[in-house]
């Protein structure tokens, strides 16, 4: 408990809090609606974003949302096979990545902030940010509670959510915009590289656990939960970023899950 003693690290766990249940949420959504590499690039987008940022003076934070935003309307205007947009999403991915490089090369020294986003800091999270995440959450929180049953149903079954009068594509592109705004708010603990990883992992070993919608995103919001807690603590005794615990224990879950269902299939059998 003596970790709960410093102000970082009560910023730190509230944020991590936050995060992860956003995380959670969204990255089912994710998954249903078949957008994962979308999830993997935005961080990416954004990561050129806080580069751009601390180059020109700014916060990377502010950096980071206004290029996750803006890759968050670019992919909602991607029509067309699935296989071709995740072509199109793959060359904004690799043109934004090329412009985050250039700019940390224009940065004159060491863009420590910069790379702070990219790979989560403990030290880099402010109260005035941990403010701010509450309240972004809160209003993801709202859309989430308001477009949780429309946004199943065109998630399972678009065709027949559009003709039962659903806005599928307003709310596919709402869904993007705050997938973007989830992914500047998480990027401070995980860092751009490993947001990926609280999107996906939790989701993808609940949707192993459950067949139900609603079982499966609160099983996804508690194992996020549980990852970003115990990589936090980790982080702090080992003194490393608690980005590599996040991945390196969602992995270890997925893998003892997927084990366990391969065992219990072959005793049935």
């Amino acid at each position: 408990m003596s970790i709960f003693h410093f102000e970082f690290m009560q910023n730190a766990f509230l944020a991590a809090t936050l995060v992860a249940a956003l995380g959670g949420v969204t990255g089912f959504f994710l998954i249903q609606r078949g957008m994962t590499f979308a999830g993997h690039a935005l961080p990416g987008i954004g990561f050129a974003g806080a580069a751009g940022a601390v180059w020109l003076g700014f916060s990377p934070l502010a950096g980071l949302v206004v290029f996750t935003l803006a890759g968050a309307g670019g992919i909602a205007k991607l029509k067309g096979d699935p296989r071709e947009r995740d072509l199109h999403i793959g060359m904004i991915l690799v043109t934004a990545l090329a412009l985050g490089l250039l700019f940390l090369s224009l940065y004159p020294g060491f863009a420590e902030p910069a790379y702070a986003i990219l790979f989560g800091s403990l030290l880099g999270i402010s109260k005035g940010e941990t403010q701010v995440m509450a309240i972004g959450s809160l209003f993801i929180g709202l859309f989430f509670v308001f477009a949780f049953r429309p946004l199943l149903f065109a998630s399972f079954d678009p065709q027949a959510a559009g003709a039962r009068g659903v806005p599928t594509r307003a709310l596919g592109a709402a869904f993007l915009v705050v997938t973007a705004l989830v992914v500047a708010l998480c990027a401070p603990i995980t860092g751009t590289l490993l947001v990926f990883t609280l999107l996906v992992a939790p989701s993808a070993i609940a949707t192993r656990l459950t067949a139900s919608p609603l079982k499966a995103v609160l099983l996804s919001v508690v194992l996020a939960e549980g990852l970003v807690w115990t990589a936090l603590t980790l982080a702090y005794f080992w003194n490393s970023v608690p980005g590599f615990f996040v991945a390196a224990l969602a992995f270890l879950v997925y893998l003892a899950v997927r084990l366990f269902q391969a065992y219990e299939h072959r005793r049935v059998k």
